[in-house]
């Protein structure tokens, strides 16, 4: 019976090892094919080109192409689920958002958990909002619009790329902070929102710096504050939250790489070594800064904090502002 006993061991542990040699060759060698990269957004939106101005970068370094994906649909809810349940070989990667650990935050409900469902590879970018008012407004600063809102009780509308979404949080912590009375007016995407806001059908939006720099440069809309410590090299003439008299409101929108859960620490490694050089590369930090983008590249344990940091802050501001996404 022990020499029984000691044989299957004897088995047991040698099937152990059977994969192992093959999974080294693989990680040394990877990649040896083209790898997905997962948008859960459509094309043509800062996540995509993010994506699209690393992949290219990327396919350099690793010699394979990177190939974007645009799976967009339920606020990025598809696309995120699909690259969760990919298989964790370092083929399918995701360009992530804030998105990851704001849905938590305000539905229950949501089926992928950033933490356990992902390994962080790289933080890229950190992208703040800015306060824009519509040109229709009088108000011409943040001053003078809290001075109208004052003024004029529940005549500001404001807008949002949907209910749970970060614009509507930051502007309802703003709300909470100052005391305001402002109507909320979800849209579905940036675009329709801007439309309004332009055309004075809503007063007032909290906005990634991309899209809205045009219509600022043309003076469609007014930029009040950014949500930076420091001032935007994009909108240097901005003044921050800070600087209009909101000590501590800092809002950013975090892009990353994320991999399935289970991929090999080799592999992460690879990816993040690629990753954080080209972060550092001129061309493309002054291009993401021009964008209004603060490069901000973190290796993959650091990332892992900056996440679960990240996930506690905006549950903190779903409690306090009582928000909550619909379905």
């Amino acid at each position: 019976m022990k020499h029984a006993k000691w044989c299957m061991a004897t088995v047991l542990a040698a099937l152990s090892t059977v994969g192992q040699p093959v999974q080294a060759q693989n990680e040394a060698t990877y990649p040896t094919k083209p790898i997905q990269m997962i948008v859960a957004y459509p094309p043509g939106g800062g996540t995509d080109i993010l994506a699209r101005v690393v992949g290219a970068e990327l396919s350099k370094t690793l010699g394979q192409p990177i190939v974007v994906v645009n799976r967009g649909g339920a606020s990025g809810a598809i696309g995120t689920e699909s690259a969760a349940r990919a298989a964790p070989d370092g083929y399918t990667l995701l360009m992530a958002t804030a998105n990851v650990t704001i849905s938590p935050a305000v539905d229950a409900k949501t089926r992928v958990n950033p933490t356990k469902d992902f390994v962080p590879v790289t933080l890229l970018s950190e992208s703040p909002f800015v306060l824009v008012a519509s040109s229709t407004l009088e108000a011409r600063s943040f001053a003078e619009l809290l001075a109208y809102s004052k003024t004029h009780p529940s005549a500001v509308n404001y807008a949002s790329t949907g209910i749970g979404s970060p614009q509507q949080l930051a502007t309802e912590l703003l709300k909470k902070k100052v005391g305001l009375d402002w109507t909320h007016v979800p849209y579905q995407g940036g675009g329709p929102a801007m439309a309004d806001l332009m055309a004075g059908q809503v007063q007032v939006m909290f906005s990634n710096v991309l899209p809205v720099l045009p219509y600022i440069k043309n003076g469609r809309v007014r930029a009040l504050a950014v949500t930076t410590q420091e001032p935007l090299p994009a909108l240097s003439n901005v003044p921050t939250m800070i600087q209009a008299d909101q000590p501590g409101f800092v809002v950013s929108f975090w892009s990353g790489v994320l991999a399935p859960a289970g991929t090999s620490p080799a592999i992460v490694a690879k990816l993040n070594g690629a990753l954080m050089k080209i972060m550092q590369l001129p061309a493309v930090r002054d291009r993401l800064a021009r964008e209004g983008s603060i490069v901000t590249p973190l290796p993959s344990a650091k990332f892992a904090e900056y996440l679960a940091d990240d996930a506690a802050r905006w549950q903190q501001i779903a409690q306090t502002t009582g928000v909550r996404a619909e379905r």
